[in-house]
């Protein structure tokens, strides 16, 4: 991910130039196609214990968050599989998040066990052990 910048837009008013962290290379792209950055997520939330096979996540690769499956743990480490690329990676705590998705409002939410909620519904008991 990047940061906007100015100057004039080659292709209209609706493009904005960013810049890469990785390698400091700078691009144009329609602001559309944008997504803006989801909200941090907070320590208190147990979501990784809770990330059960085959459920989505993203890991922190190369400089930018990348949609992955969780294929298995083992210890403190995670397997996860880049369905995309048909890669696996092995992942710590530290370099994964949950898989942030808009819901029609707008608001940030994820999934886990087949539940979508926002951070804050998580957090009010939705992570409590099913009964």
């Amino acid at each position: 991910s990047g940061q906007g910048g100015g100057g004039d837009p080659p292709g209209g008013s609706g493009q904005v130039l960013i810049e890469y962290d990785v390698d400091g290379s700078q691009e144009w792209v329609e602001a559309a196609n944008l997504r803006p950055e989801p909200p941090p997520t907070a320590s208190e939330l147990p979501w990784l214990s809770r990330l059960a096979k085959g459920e989505l996540a993203e890991l922190w690769y190369e400089g930018g968050w990348w949609e992955v499956i969780l294929q298995a743990r083992a210890g403190s480490k995670f397997q996860v599989l880049a369905a995309r690329y048909n890669k696996i990676h092995s992942a710590t705590a530290a370099e994964l998040r949950p898989w942030w998705q808009r819901d029609e409002a707008g608001a940030w939410c994820y999934t886990l066990q087949r539940k979508t909620r926002t951070a804050e519904q998580w957090r009010g008991g939705a992570l409590s052990p099913p009964r």
